[in-house]
């Protein structure tokens, strides 16, 4: 038993310069015990700070009802919005929030008050050797690239 009792997710989205906006967004969970948990996606159309805020969607998703989670980011304004202004765009109805991201801010506001989650968002820097970071980061990209994969596919057929 390692005595720590929260889980570490760290989380990351992915958008690349390219036609039709590939995107991806990915996860690690560290629970106290157990394997870790992983998954990633893929979007066209997106941007960055969409990948980002759904990275965190999904990662919540992934957590069991009821624990302690600390929720790592390397998007700076995401950490901030998240800790300083979650409960603000909640109390009027996330009618502030940015329209490319409210689904997802909709979405982590929910999955912490129907799951009982006692979250705190921690800013971490961006490739700086911090292996949850950087497989988080790893999986984003899996995401974009497949999206632009995909993209690049559907553009040969017609």
């Amino acid at each position: 038993m390692s005595g720590r009792r929260e889980f570490l997710c760290y989380t990351d989205g992915s958008c690349k310069a390219a036609d039709g906006a590939p995107g991806g967004w990915g996860f690690r969970v560290d629970p106290p015990d157990g394997p870790p948990i992983e998954a990633y996606g893929k979007a066209t159309g997106t941007l960055a700070k969409v990948m980002e805020y759904q990275a965190v969607a999904e990662a919540l998703a992934a957590l069991p009802p009821r624990v302690a989670a600390v929720v790592f980011s390397d998007n700076l304004a995401l950490v901030e919005n998240l800790t300083k202004k979650l409960p603000v765009w909640q109390a009027r109805d996330f009618a502030s929030v940015d329209p490319l991201v409210v689904t997802s801010v909709r979405r982590i506001a929910a999955t912490i008050a129907d799951q009982q989650l006692v979250v705190r968002f921690q800013w971490v820097r961006a490739h700086n050797g911090n292996a949850g970071n950087e497989r988080a980061d790893a999986l984003a990209a899996q995401g974009a690239r497949e999206a632009k994969a995909e993209l690049a596919s559907a553009g040969r057929r017609r």
